[in-house]
């Protein structure tokens, strides 16, 4: 397993790991469980986080088709086979 943490401005933590057959990208959303959901559409995964301030949506492009994308206890994984 190979760690690694991703910084690309969002105000979210994301970390990578690489397995021999996949690799887990896992986004801490910093909310509840059932403020946010997820779906993935041609390739993308569309996350939507109810706040306070309203509804935020976010957008991230996956990999490849094999890719799965799953919100638990506010954080989001997307899973990618090798």
């Amino acid at each position: 397993m190979s760690p690694q943490h991703i910084a690309d401005g969002r105000d979210v933590f994301a970390r990578r790991y690489e397995y021999d057959d996949e690799a887990v990208i896992a986004l801490d959303l910093g909310v509840e469980a059932s403020d946010a959901s997820v779906d993935v559409v041609d390739g993308t995964a569309i996350v939507v986080v109810e706040t306070p301030e309203g509804e935020r949506q976010e957008e991230f492009d996956l990999p490849n088709e094999q890719a799965r994308a799953f919100i638990r206890n506010g954080v989001l994984t997307i899973e990618v086979n090798a």
